[in-house]
């Protein structure tokens, strides 16, 4: 037997619940090894192995996942799919029917009046499949079958001959069925050579993690997520899932699907495969079989992990949108922040370095590993990630460990990640806040929105490649408002201003002042505008910088301030109220006048921002 690999990605909470289900189901002795097949029969009870394999190509897999066996009635499906895309459905419907049988896998059952099969995944359903497939290039149609297997599981598969003599020769009820089927004109070929091809089918030789890619290209509609090879058509994937769900697990079907609610077939030799359409494949391989000839520890895993992961196909938006809506740098998305001509140029060149996700939708077990997966993506080129939580309607709980074992990756490959809109999901964000302290983590990083957590990102771009300067303050004579004035102005102006300051996180304006009598020269740091928006929060349309004034719009007007200002960083300012103004205008009316014309000017550019940042 290949000698056992130390599985990848120890550290995912997907590869600790493996784990955890393995150690839990791994002292299970009940169930009987098959011994209708000798060759079947030398197999170790405890051999034990779990994979899964997702949408994306992530593999997950604890145990004897690497030790080859025989693939058995796991193969039905397959030669189902092949003869569905070799001679069409209509075709195949003529010699195999899709009814449940409610009976044993090697039932001699068939339809009255018919003579036909009850569904391709009894003995005598697949016996009839397998007779359809033709070499069609082939040497032998298990030349054609293995072609499509070891397309399936992403490498060349092989048939166990020990194993195929051991079947051919006490198959004695397979071939009674095959003879049954030739009398029927089911089987129109040479009964010996389509049983040759059935026993042959079954021996081919597969590991654990190979059947989870199997299963995972039936759920990835037919591409092989780990090669990116089409194998089936979607059609073809729909039909072959369907039939699983309502026969793949023979006289037992019905609970399975009652219990773990997937697409699933078992082997006797002890494997068994589960489809999550659009999501993920697993596989789980212990021989020790129950009554009906299904592995006993594959069916408490599928059930555990169905259970605890939210599997069942049943349950409301198991195809839900993809988790990522879009996926942006710094280059595309800036925040509203105004920044220097220097500051630009430093995002211009290291913008790329940030990676925002938009999250969008359902965020099930399985969206929550593609949003690891785009995260992780690429991450060793950049400094920053955002997660964006503002059009995701709801997170399952379950994601708790997998975004927070995304933040300890992320930050493992030497970059800061922080989550935005996250309090939209207060259940959520609470639960990774204890489970992180439950770890001795440190809290995630939140931003009540993307703009907030766009600008933490710049900031941090600026920090670590810029060498820049502290801006000094500017004059009175170098501020915007003051352009066109004489020397003499500008002097009279400053004999009636305040020079105020304010400390970073300083509110400086609310919205729901009614008596505003003041405005503001900003000369120095800045200042955020916010407006309450409908979820209760407020949210960034406007930052100011030195050069900009504050409140003269409210002043000049007599109505309500358009939002609440605070202060970003410590500010600076000059302070002109409405009895100074009128002093002004009295004393020199040239200068007001220049002043207004100034005003508009700077309102003009501040309004075009405020309108850009409401689209």
């Amino acid at each position: 037997m290949p000698e056992q690999e130390t599985p990848s990605r120890t550290s995912s909470p997907v590869q600790a619940l493996l784990e955890r289900l393995h150690e839990r189901h791994a002292a299970d002795s009940s169930g009987e090894v098959a011994s209708y097949i000798p060759e079947l029969a030398t197999a170790d009870p405890d051999w034990f192995g779990i994979a899964m394999v997702t949408a994306d190509g992530s593999v997950y897999e604890v145990g004897d996942t690497r030790r080859e066996f025989t693939i058995q009635s796991i193969s039905k499906p397959l030669t189902f799919a092949l003869a569905l895309e070799a001679i069409g459905q209509e075709e195949v419907r003529r010699h195999v029917d899709v009814e449940p049988s409610g009976e044993a896998f090697n039932s001699i059952t068939l339809q009255p009046g018919t003579g036909l099969p009850l569904n391709p995944m009894v003995n005598a359903g697949a016996i009839a499949t397998t007779s359809l497939i033709k070499p069609l290039g082939f040497d032998r149609p298990i030349d054609r079958i293995l072609n499509e297997y070891s397309a399936f599981a992403g490498r060349d598969l092989s048939v166990d001959e020990e194993v195929y003599g051991s079947e051919n020769a006490t198959g004695h009820r397979n071939r009674a069925i095959a003879y049954l089927l030739r009398n029927s004109n089911v089987v129109e070929d040479e009964v010996e050579d389509v049983v040759e091809t059935y026993f042959r089918q079954c021996s081919t030789l597969v590991t654990c993690r190979d059947l989870a890619v199997i299963a995972a290209t039936l759920a990835s509609t037919g591409v092989n997520p780990v090669t990116s090879e089409r194998v089936l058509r979607d059609d073809t994937v729909r039909n072959v899932l369907s039939v699983m769900a309502s026969c793949g697990m023979y006289d037992s079907a019905g609970d399975w699907l009652y219990t773990v609610g997937l697409p699933a077939k078992s082997g006797v030799a002890g494997g068994i495969i589960a489809v999550l359409p659009g999501q993920l494949g697993i596989a789980v391989y212990s021989p020790p079989l129950d009554v009906h000839g299904n592995s006993v520890r594959g069916i408490k895993v599928c059930e555990d992990i169905s259970d605890e992961l939210h599997l069942h196909v049943m349950s409301p938006a198991r195809r839900p949108a993809p988790p990522v809506r879009a996926e942006r740098t710094c280059t595309e998305s800036r925040s509203k922040r105004l920044r220097s001509t220097a500051e630009q140029e430093i995002l211009a060149i290291h913008g790329t370095r940030v990676k925002v996700l938009e999250l969008q939708g359902e965020l099930s077990f399985a969206a929550g590993e593609l949003v690891t997966s785009s995260a992780l993506s690429g991450a060793e080129e950049t400094d920053f990630a955002v997660l964006d939580f503002r059009a995701v309607r709801s997170i399952d709980l379950i994601d708790v460990p997998i975004f927070s074992h995304l933040i300890e990756s992320y930050e493992e490959l030497g970059g800061e990640i922080a989550f935005s809109d996250i309090d939209r999901h207060p259940l959520f964000a609470d639960d990774l806040a204890r489970h992180r302290e439950g770890l001795g983590l440190h809290p995630v990083r939140t931003f009540p929105d993307l703009d907030l957590a766009l600008e933490w990102c710049e900031q941090g771009l600026i920090e670590r490649y810029g060498d820049i300067d502290p801006e000094p303050e500017l004059s009175l004579a170098q501020h915007g408002a003051t352009i066109g004035m004489s020397p003499e102005q500008i002097a009279l102006l400053a004999e009636h201003l305040e020079h105020r300051q304010y400390g970073a996180g300083d509110q400086i304006y609310d919205e729901s002042e009614t008596e505003v009598d003041e405005m503001l020269f900003v000369t120095a740091g800045k200042i955020s505008i916010l407006l309450r928006a409908d979820d209760g929060g407020r949210r960034r349309v406007a930052t100011l910088s030195p050069g900009m004034t504050l409140g003269e719009v409210a002043m000049l007007s007599g109505n309500n301030r358009i939002g609440t200002s605070v202060a970003d960083t410590d500010v600076s300012a000059y302070v002109l109220d409405t009895g100074d103004l009128e002093v002004l205008r009295g004393a020199d009316p040239a200068l007001v006048a220049i002043l207004f014309e100034n005003l508009l000017k700077l309102m003009a550019v501040r309004v075009g921002n405020l309108r850009d940042s409401m689209h």
